[in-house]
């Protein structure tokens, strides 16, 4: 077993700082790719070597701030939550550049404006405006739970950290837990939200008009369909779902009984009367140049409404259907609400060890994981049945679907764009033996009979625990009449199949503007994450050891660890046609599929003719690590025996970039370079305009409703602090810096 740890510290590190630079490259011959010591030679190119000509364009990734130098990570905070950062890479005439915004909501200026900072034993206020208010600020503060920062008073952060959704040259921004927002991608400014706070449902709809920053749980991806339409009809269209699971912790059919019960008694309206309490699923339809917003509740065939399970995390659409994925991604109230009943832990004094034990305890009674479901369901939406306008939140049309079961869990999925015969193909990474919900806390314990590389796992504390099984990848044909599956195929490999995440591929016809004629995924490149067992507690071990269905026995997991893995599938023979194993130290994400701007040779389908970029972690020195050496690296998408291309910083200060997930790519920030001019180009005095109007309509209403002394302090506090910087758009470097002013 290496010496060099299967993820490097920087994984838990990240810099808030926002920046526009250009980048060095460099590239290395193939016999030195997995001699990590050659990897620290110096960058000495700036223009792109041969072989990558073809770059164009800009790749967008957006990850979670997880904790950085300024800002320290708070107990029970997961790699996930966080304030999302997005990086721009751009590639214009032979040389690299990288542009970084923090995603700033309104909430985001609440947030810095009130929170409390551990100092000593005590929790102090930082703000002028939190010194002002000191018992508002700490009674309302934001807190890390899971995979939401939330207020007990104020509701829950939106953070915009997840993915994104691209529509000609219009870009959105999404999170599972928030409204997707507009975002402008040149100056990656937000413009506005999909549709108005009025227009979604809370996580529990009798006291959302009650909460300021409300909960809307929807789908991180989004799916439009551009195989038609040009970006400026008026009848573009963006699915995406709004529900919620009720709680689903502990006892969770008792209490929502119970639950359900009450709500019928304290219901103004019928429609309250009728839906279940914070159960409900809703597909949404929003039509962005019209900024309506209509809304369909699902039914299954016998009647019964659809209640989520885990988290409809991804919707797909294809010629005819729209397909809503209930998937392995479970958000726990658990651990939501466990930062406001035992936020005392985070306080210094607990961090010694003669406390541990009351953590530990707390950990495993109210804590305990939920594992992920042994079969997760799909629910298929005919088209046809859309062409009608949808209902409204008040009175949501009603709307048939279909459940599929798939056998295994899932991770992300694609599908064919062509679905004639009414079958549907879809692609899936299986997450198997992977609870992705869970992450590595001070509390945790190595297992003393296997290997580990860390004194404490906590050294890791909020990394995404590690998978317990072998993944693999899957084709299935689905008959959309009978909600069969018909044709099932799987692809697993001992090496490269571990914790598969995320996958890019060439932009079918739905995804391009009529630029692609293409209609099937014929090849899709996946980043899997393998295997280790210094990313395993004892907890979760013991979580996975009895699971009734496994593709490895627990006997023989690997001794070794198994590197995370860029692989390319090829889904008409499924077969794994070229993969590429990251040397030790180096931990991968979020690749991305750009196509060349060379003309295709007559030999080479499209699918694989381009680069994948990704981001790359790492540590600046594998076997003594103190700070954080991150790079992008790109791949030539037809051949990954070549050497990839490295971008990294050329200031003395090296890139340290978020463990991101989702990215997107557009062909241009402007149609044409040379006069700065795009189809959707906003001007500031536009992008200002926008987000004052919107976050006015969002909050005026909701501030006015509000009673006695708090009704003041929260005027003050939009007035001085959320509206003027919101509007402005403030870097966070410049709003700290007039927030932690003594006022006079």
């Amino acid at each position: 077993m290496t010496n060099i740890p299967h993820v490097p510290n920087s994984a838990t590190k990240t810099s808030r700082v926002e920046q526009e630079i250009q980048l060095d490259c460099c590239q290395h011959n193939p016999d030195d790719l997995y001699k990590p010591i050659k990897y620290n030679s110096p960058y000495q190119n700036e223009k792109f070597p041969e072989g990558f000509e073809g770059l164009h364009g800009y790749a967008f990734f957006v990850g979670a701030l997880f904790q950085s130098a300024k800002k320290p990570k708070e107990y029970g905070t997961q790699l996930y939550t966080g304030d999302g950062m997005v990086y721009r890479l751009g590639f214009e005439k032979g040389q690299s550049t990288l542009k970084t915004r923090i995603m700033k909501t309104p909430c985001y200026y609440a947030d810095l404006a009130i929170q409390h900072y551990c100092s000593g034993g005590d929790q102090l206020p930082k703000s002028w405006f939190a010194k002002k208010h000191p018992l508002f600020s700490y009674w309302e503060s934001f807190r890390n739970g899971g995979q939401v920062r939330s207020s007990l008073t104020l509701g829950a952060r939106n953070q915009l950290n997840t993915a994104f959704l691209h529509l000609g040259d219009r870009l959105w921004v999404t999170i599972d837990g928030g409204r997707p927002h507009e975002i402008d991608p040149d100056s990656l400014e937000l413009i506005e939200p999909m549709g108005l706070i009025k227009d979604w449902l809370g996580i529990f709809p009798i006291n959302s008009s009650k909460t300021i920053f409300d909960a809307h749980i929807n789908s991180a991806h989004p799916a439009v369909d551009l195989s038609k339409l040009d970006s400026k009809s008026k009848d573009q269209e963006i699915y995406t779902t709004n529900y919620s699971t009720g709680y689903n912790g502990w006892g969770s059919k008792t209490v929502n009984l119970l639950f359900d019960k009450l709500s019928k008694c304290i219901a103004t309206k019928e429609l309250e009367k009728e839906q279940l309490f914070g159960r409900y699923t809703d597909l949404l339809r929003y039509c962005p140049n019209q900024k309506t917003l209509e809304r369909w509740r699902l039914y299954l065939p016998d009647g019964n409404p659809v209640i989520v399970q885990q988290s409809l995390h991804q919707l797909a659409i294809t010629e005819n259907h729209i397909i809503v994925a209930d998937i392995s991604f479970q958000m726990e109230f658990s651990q939501v609400f466990a930062p406001f009943l035992f936020g005392f832990l985070k306080l210094p004094i607990f961090n010694k060890n003669y406390f541990k034990w009351l953590g530990s305890l707390i950990q495993s009674v109210f804590l305990q994981p939920i594992p992920p479901a042994l079969f997760n369901n799909l629910y298929i939406i005919k088209r046809d049945q859309l062409q009608e306008n949808g209902g409204t939140i008040k009175d949501p049309k009603r709307l048939e679907v279909q459940q599929v079961k798939i056998p295994l869990e899932i991770s992300h999925f694609a599908a064919d764009y062509s679905d004639s015969e009414d079958k549907i193909t879809l692609h899936i990474g299986h997450s198997i033996g992977w609870d992705v919900t869970e992450w590595i806390t001070r509390y945790d314990s190595n297992i003393p009979s296997k290997p580990h590389l860390r004194n404490q796992p906590n050294e890791l504390e909020g990394m995404m625990v590690g998978t317990l099984d072998l993944g693999c990848f899957g084709r299935y044909v689905i008959n959309t009449q009978t909600s069969k599956i018909e044709e099932s195929q799987h692809v697993l490999d001992w090496n490269s199949t571990w914790a598969p995440t995320v996958y890019t591929h060439y932009d079918l016809c739905r995804d391009d503007l009529g630029k692609s004629s293409e209609t099937i995924v014929k090849n899709i490149y996946w980043m899997s994450w393998g295997f280790s067992w210094e990313l395993i507690p004892e907890r979760i071990y013991k979580e996975f050891k009895d699971r009734k269905r496994r593709v490895v026995c627990f006997e023989d997991l690997p001794k070794d660890n198994k590197p995370a893995t860029l692989l390319r599938l090829d889904t008409q023979a499924m077969k794994i046609e070229d993969q590429y194993a990251f040397p030790a130290g180096y931990f991968a994400c979020s690749p991305q599929f750009i196509p060349s701007s060379l003309p295709c040779p007559s030999e080479r389908d499209p699918s694989v003719h381009g680069f994948i970029a990704c981001i790359v972690i790492a540590d600046d020195d594998p076997e003594n690590p103190q700070h954080a050496k991150d790079e992008f690296w790109v791949f030539d998408a037809n051949d990954f025996k070549k050497a990839p291309l490295r971008l990294c910083s050329k200031d003395p200060q090296p890139l340290n970039l978020a463990l991101a997930l989702h990215t997107t790519w557009l062909h241009g920030i402007y149609p044409k370079p040379e006069d700065k001019e795009r189809i959707h180009q906003i001007s500031l005095a536009e992008r200002r305009s926008a987000r004052e109007k919107f976050v006015k309509q969002d909050y005026e209403n909701i501030l006015d409703s509000i009673k006695g002394n708090r009704k003041e302090i929260l005027r003050e506090l939009f007035d001085t602090i959320i509206y003027p910087n919101f509007i402005e758009q403030t870097l966070e470097t410049t709003f700290e810096t007039d927030l932690y002013k003594e006022q006079n």
